[in-house]
């Protein structure tokens, strides 16, 4: 393209240019914009000689400026702007600390105050679990977090509470994020790499919900964020994204894996779900979640150590030489010959972490772990590396670098041996040391997990029967017994076409016996939980646990699940509530007892109802309840009547309100016997059954029968708890084969199911088990429970193919 200079048109433009030049303290987004006005107009111009610099050029230019008369304030931030601001929300603004327990900083990150009282907004990641947090005001005041006023995973949001005593503060107002608009300019504040107090202007470039793995498997938030074009640095989390009104439109979150110009907020909306509904729990209480029980662990030498799922977790160095760290179980330790064994995984190969055994509680044990790729097997007796000894270091084929391993110890009186995923790789005569404890260990900087932690006389796996081993083993022919050999390459070589149907066919069968196996196994596990359960329900109603009938449904969706961590948990949490109950209700009146449980469960220690993801599966399983501290009506009215039974509070029952399950409480005698209902979901609001009554009408538009205000079988609240999975994985996540395994367990306990054995039944079919379809369709067509067309029914099993 030629360019023709036209003085006009030269000055014309350079002038416009100049009014934002003269200013050099302008941001100049609008000249950003109106470059790519002027070149889109440009391209739409029939002459290809077209000068940028001429009269033409310069008429466009005003044109363009004349047609959109922007405000100013939405074009660019002039540094004015953002000194008000930024002196508007300084006072505001907080750096979160979070305090290891060797009273130094382990994490930083920001916040902002949003009420005179003391509530400051971060983000949960900021402040973790079970650790002490302070914050600091940027005139140098420090003040110690005395309660988590509201958390929720989901926004990976917290709102934490500090007593101001006679200071005074100044909140931020919460705008509304629904009224946002795309290019909208903004301002960050926050604490980029720990530098406190920090300002930086961006635009909101989008409101999207990210894609799947974008942040991180399984990490990526599930509901639309703020997209936002601005520099994002670590220390930014927590911090407040405000307009151009000094109003707090989100809540710093992510930054983008690759560019630090790219950041996510959690929306101001969503943060007003959190006041609205607030979780309180104390500081004290806090500072307990996620921990280990001190009754059966010991840390030794640092590290970090937490637990939640029943996964022990380390991601701190520890304080041994080598960032060397152990924990020791309480649990005895059989007389030799004893065994111990774990599930372990490790994010970094270069760190290490496994077993511990014949520890004498400080510095001397064996350790049997994997490092770099390999198996070790250390005796350690002092604190440096001059007195540990690596009695064995080698390659295990059987050990899996990216997922979990099995591994497993057998101390006798002078011999060691070692297995990695049931595979023995070591045998030899060492004894050293004996007695002592047993536990875990990790070694320099490396996140490690467990899981399984046992110890006991003999922890081998039971071996196959040998009937099943005989016929599982004349499927596998010669050639895969035997492996590949020169002269049978050399043949299947020179019988190519033939040799290659074999194989093929070959590796169809096995294949085709691996799934079955796998279906088998499957089939085998569903069983055992539907047998336990029908055990469970079996018993008298008084004596039925509930949370154990909860457990059992979780174990359907989780074969790796430790029910024994949970069950322990539970047990603590019972014991927990049992002296806050004994002292908050010291006359033992049933209502009182219950308003006690209440205010331990939703105002000590953090128990809600779900406020987004109501119908998420983890919601209904009631390990999940326990590790989040939220659930739906139905699984935190299972924990309160579970825990009310254990601690012996009379009159609780489960209430069936159709929409929305509560807590029924019936107390006084006589004339004066009264019957409430606990809204668990609502924090434990009490009401009355009229009201009750009305919170249905409000939700579905009609009145409850008498029915549902009477107490539940626990087999009904089994099946209710099933009926919600069932309709999450068939209606609104859209999987119905995951269904199968809920409706197995639903039929099992309550076999008149009609409706259920109908969605069996068209799952049957779609699976291409026509022989049990047929058997559902017979039944139902037998029996002809209510709710079903069965002309049409009969019709559809008559259609099935081998009648």
């Amino acid at each position: 393209m030629a360019f023709r200079l036209s003085k006009s048109g030269k000055y014309g433009i350079l002038k416009s240019l100049m009014i934002d030049f003269a200013a050099p303290h302008r941001l100049c987004i609008r000249i950003m914009a109106l470059s790519l006005s002027i070149t889109g107009f440009l391209h739409a111009q029939d002459d290809p000689e077209f000068d940028p610099f001429s009269d033409e050029a310069a008429a466009a230019l005003a044109k363009i400026q004349e047609a959109e008369k922007p405000d100013d304030s939405h074009q660019f931030l002039e540094p004015g702007q953002v000194r008000q601001l930024n002196e508007l929300a300084q006072p505001s603004l907080v750096t979160v600390r979070q305090i290891g327990r060797d009273g130094k900083t382990r994490g930083t990150g920001s916040g902002f105050v949003i009420s005179k009282d003391g509530l400051i907004v971060t983000n949960l990641h900021v402040i973790g679990e079970a650790r002490p947090v302070e914050v600091e005001f940027s005139d140098g005041r420090k003040f110690k977090v005395i309660a988590i006023e509201a958390s929720d995973r989901h926004y990976d949001l917290a709102v934490l509470r500090i007593d101001p005593g006679e200071d005074v503060l100044t909140p931020l107002v919460v705008g509304d994020s629904s009224k946002i608009e795309q290019g909208e300019l903004i301002v960050g504040f926050g604490a980029p790499q720990g530098l406190s107090f920090s300002v930086v202007p961006g635009v909101i470039s989008a409101i999207r919900k990210l894609e799947e793995g974008f942040v991180g498997d399984g990490e990526t938030p599930e509901y639309p964020m703020l997209q936002l074009a601005m520099p994002i640095e670590q220390g930014n989390s927590g911090g407040p994204i405000l307009n151009l009104k000094g109003e707090v439109l989100g809540v710093v979150t992510l930054r983008h894996r690759v560019t630090d110009n790219l950041g996510f907020a959690v929306a101001s909306d969503d943060l007003k779900l959190l006041l609205d509904k607030p979780n309180p729990v104390p500081m004290k209480r806090w500072r307990t979640i996620g921990t280990l029980n001190e009754r059966l662990w010991t840390p030794v030498m640092g590290g970090g150590w937490n637990q939640r799922g029943g996964v022990i977790s380390t991601d701190e160095m520890g304080n041994g030489f080598g960032g060397r760290a152990i924990l020791l179980s309480s649990a005895k330790v059989p007389e030799v010959p004893y065994e111990v064994s774990v599930m372990t995984k490790l994010d970094d190969e270069s760190g290490a972490a496994g077993l511990v055994f014949a520890s004498d509680g400080d510095q001397a044990h064996y350790g049997f772990y994997p490092s770099g790729g390999k198996i070790r097997l250390t005796r350690f007796e002092g604190a440096d590396v001059y007195s540990w000894s690596i009695l064995e270091q080698l390659e295990a084929p059987s050990y899996d670098r990216e997922g979990w391993n099995h591994l497993r110890i057998r101390v006798e009186e002078s011999t060691i041996t070692g297995w990695v995923n049931g595979v023995k790789i070591l045998e030899l005569e060492d004894d050293g040391l004996r007695g002592g404890q047993v536990g875990l260990c990790k070694f320099r900087r490396t996140h490690a997990e467990f899981r399984n932690f046992r110890i006991g006389e003999n922890l081998e796996e039971k071996p196959i029967a040998p009937e099943l081993l005989s016929r599982l083993s004349t499927q596998i022919d010669e050639f895969v017994d035997e492996g590949i050999s020169e002269e049978r390459m050399s043949d299947f070589s020179r019988n190519w076409t033939s040799s290659r149907e074999l194989i093929r066919a070959k590796a169809e069968e096995l294949e085709a016996l691996a799934l079955s196996l796998r279906s088998l196994e499957e089939d085998v596990y569903r069983d055992t939980v539907i047998n336990e359960m029908t055990m469970l329900l079996d018993r008298p109603e008084s004596e039925i646990d509930l949370f154990e009938v909860g457990l059992q449904i979780s174990r359907l969706e989780d074969p790796e699940m430790d029910a024994e961590h949970y069950r322990a948990v539970f047990a603590q949490l019972i014991e927990e509530a049992r002296s806050y109950v004994k002292k908050n209700a010291p006359d033992g009146v049933a209502k009182e007892e219950a308003k006690a449980l209440i205010a331990f469960l939703f105002k000590e220690s953090g128990f809600h109802g779900s406020r987004a993801e109501y119908y998420h599966s983890a919601n209904s399983y009631v390990n999940r309840v326990l590790d989040d501290r939220e659930g739906i009506p139905i699984t935190l009215s299972v924990v309160f009547i579970e825990m009310a039974r254990r601690l012996q509070i009379e009159g609780v029952f489960g209430a069936p309100l159709p929409g929305k399950f509560m807590v029924g409480l019936t107390h006084g005698s006589g004339d004066g016997e009264e019957t409430e209902f606990i809204d668990v979901f609502e924090s434990g609001k009490m009401m009355s059954r009229s009201r009750a009554a009305r919170a249905v009408w409000e939700l579905l538009g009609s009145t409850p029968p008498d029915s549902v205000f009477e107490p539940a079988k626990s087999r009904d609240i089994a099946v209710r708890m099933l009926r919600n999975l069932v309709d999450i994985e068939i209606n609104r996540k859209q999987t119905p084969e995951k269904a199968m395994g809920y409706l197995e367990l639903l039929i099992a306990i309550q076999p008149e199911s009609g409706k259920e054995r109908f969605q069996r039944a068209i799952l049957r079919v779609q699976d291409k088990n026509i022989v049990g379809a047929r058997e559902d369709l017979d039944w139902l067509m037998e029996n002809q429970p209510p709710g079903l067309d069965y002309q049409r029914l009969e019709q559809f099993r008559d259609s099935l193919p081998g009648k």
